[in-house]
C-alpha cells in the first residue's frame, strides 16, 4: 500500500497493491512522509474506494466522532443489503448529521415528514436511520429529535440507487441549472457545480420536481418556522420567492410555505460553504 498525499492527521491519499486510488484512515497516518510505501497495516483504520474527488476537501471539515458514527451505520446497512450502496454514503452521513446537530444547537427544529409513508415503504433503512441516531447519542451525546430519520432515510436510498447517476440523467437537469444561476444572481455567489454541497442540493431539487410532477408537496407543521426563517434571512426568502415564481411561469406549479421552507434551509446551507466564492 502506497500513500501518496495527506489529507489531514489521519487521512491520506493512497493507492493498493493493484494501483487503484483509495483513501487511508489510520491514526496520526497524516504525519507519515509522503510518498511513502506502509506494510504495517495495523496503523489503517479503514479504506475507501470508489469515492468522487469533492469529498476529499469535506473530510478535513468533518470531526472524527462522526465520521466513526457514519461508518458505523454504513457497515450496518451493507450487512443488511444485498444492494450495492454508494461508497460516499460515510461521508454524506456525517455531513448530514453534522448539520442536523448544527440546526439542535441554533434551536432551529424543522418537523420534517416521511414523505410517501417511507416508514412503511423502506423497513429496512427506517431500522437504520434509527439506528444512526441511536449511535448519535451514545458516541457524540447528541439526542437528535426523531424527525431527524426521514433526513437520513432519503440519504441512504439515495445511496442505493445511485445519486451521482440519478444526477446525470435527470429529466430535470435543465431546471434545476436555470434555478442555480438564480440563486447565483440572487446572493452574489458563484457555486461549483463539482462541490459536495451543490451535489446535496441537486438531490433536494430532483425530489421537489419529482413531487411536483405528481402534484404531492410536503405538509406538515412548520408554517411557523417558515415566516420565522424568511425574516431572519430575507435575501435568501427573496431568491426563493423568485424560484416559486419561475416554477409558476413555467408550469402551473405553486410552492407552499412547507416547500419554500426547505429551499431557505438549502439555499443558506449553499451559500453559507460558498461564501468563499462570492462574486464582487
Amino acid at each position: 500500500m502506497i500513500l501518496t498525499k495527506r489529507i489531514n492527521n489521519n487521512f491520506a491519499l493512497g493507492a493498493d497493491s493493484n494501483g487503484e486510488q483509495i483513501i487511508i484512515e489510520g491514526k496520526g497516518i497524516g504525519f507519515q512522509k509522503m510518498p511513502c510505501t506502509i506494510t504495517d497495516y495495523s496503523m489503517v483504520t479503514r479504506t475507501y474506494y470508489d469515492f468522487d474527488q469533492q469529498y476529499i476537501d469535506l473530510i478535513s471539515s468533518i470531526p472524527q466522532e462522526l465520521l466513526n458514527v457514519a461508518n458505523e451505520v454504513f457497515e450496518y446497512l451493507t450487512s443488511s443489503v444485498t444492494c450495492p450502496v454508494n461508497q460516499n454514503l460515510p461521508f454524506i452521513l456525517a455531513d448530514h448529521i453534522g448539520f442536523a446537530i448544527k440546526r439542535l444547537t441554533k434551536n432551529i427544529k424543522v418537523r420534517i415528514p416521511i414523505y410517501y409513508d417511507l416508514k412503511y415503504l423502506y423497513p429496512l433503512e427506517y431500522e437504520v436511520a434509527q439506528y444512526a441516531l441511536k449511535r448519535v447519542k451514545v458516541e457524540i451525546g447528541v439526542t437528535l429529535p426523531e424527525d431527524e430519520i426521514s433526513g437520513i432515510m432519503f440519504n441512504i436510498i439515495n445511496a442505493e440507487s445511485d445519486a451521482a447517476e440519478v444526477k446525470r440523467n435527470s429529466k430535470f437537469q435543465g431546471w434545476i441549472e436555470e434555478i442555480t444561476e438564480t440563486v447565483e444572481k440572487s446572493m452574489n455567489v458563484r457555486i461549483s457545480r463539482d462541490s459536495f454541497n451543490y451535489s446535496r442540493f441537486v438531490s433536494h431539487m430532483n425530489y421537489l420536481f419529482k413531487r411536483l410532477s405528481q402534484n404531492k408537496m410536503a405538509s406538515s407543521e412548520n408554517v411557523q418556522m417558515y415566516r420565522t426563517l424568511a425574516k431572519q434571512y430575507p435575501s435568501v426568502s427573496e431568491c426563493v420567492d423568485r424560484i416559486a415564481l419561475k416554477l409558476k411561469v413555467r408550469n402551473g406549479a405553486e410552492l407552499n410555505d412547507e416547500e419554500k421552507l426547505y429551499l431557505i434551509l438549502h439555499i443558506n446551507r449553499l451559500c453559507d460553504r460558498e461564501d468563499g466564492d462570492r462574486t464582487t
